[in-house]
């Protein structure tokens, strides 16, 4: 009976969320999002030859979030802020994307102990980017931000590694959506639509209180 107790109250622990006090929390991360986009596809119609225009590798990028978790309640909310970018060179192309995002955050932790996991949500508020491709020296696409969106899905996992410390290390893997729309290339005036929508991926370290 009382080993039937006692997996209980294991079992209990690990799936039951709980938070005994409030918790703020502030962690930086360093990660990337691996889009589908390619150089290729933003050069069509701009340049000479946008088959010879490098594909897209991942961004890569810091980033900072902000999350408040309340008494006995498993959810928390806070503010993330990321900048990425990337530099390609390939067939006399030279090309960069760069862009910062401010969002609103949501988690939930199935497991809240020593360890804590589960889902985690963001919805962008604010957006600022911007792509630019030479083509043989030459400033072919300037594109300036028009209309964009982002939202992300994923699941993080949190260790405390010195459990009397507020020291916190982990990871985070999901999906973005990241839309670029009626993006104006300021050197021909024609407008673009920019997915860079992909999986991305963090580490990130922290402390909380």
């Amino acid at each position: 009976m009382n080993k039937s107790i006692l997996k209980l109250v294991f079992v209990a622990t690990l799936l039951v969320p709980f938070t005994s006090h409030a918790l703020l929390e502030g962690r930086l991360s360093y990660g990337s999002l691996v889009s589908t986009e390619s150089f290729k596809d933003i050069c069509q119609g701009s340049c000479a030859a946008p088959d010879n225009a490098p594909a897209v590798v991942p961004t890569f990028g810091l980033g900072l979030d902000v999350i408040l978790t309340l008494p006995m309640i498993p959810f928390g909310f806070g503010l993330r802020n990321e900048t990425m970018k990337l530099s390609a060179s390939e067939n006399g192309f030279d090309a960069e994307i760069k862009y910062s995002r401010t969002a609103a955050i949501i988690n939930y932790r199935w497991i809240d102990t020593v360890v804590h996991f589960g889902p985690i949500a963001t919805v962008g508020l604010s957006h600022d980017g911007s792509v630019n491709i030479k083509e043989n020296g030459n400033t072919i696409v300037d594109l300036s931000p028009g209309s964009l969106s982002s939202y992300s899905l994923g699941l993080e996992l949190l260790v405390k590694p010195l459990v009397v410390l507020p020291l916190t290390v982990g990871a985070e893997a999901g999906y973005m959506s990241f839309k670029w729309g009626e993006v104006t290339n300021s050197v021909d005036s024609s407008k673009k639509d920019i997915d860079l929508s992909g999986t991305y991926i963090k580490a990130f370290i922290g402390l909380d209180f």
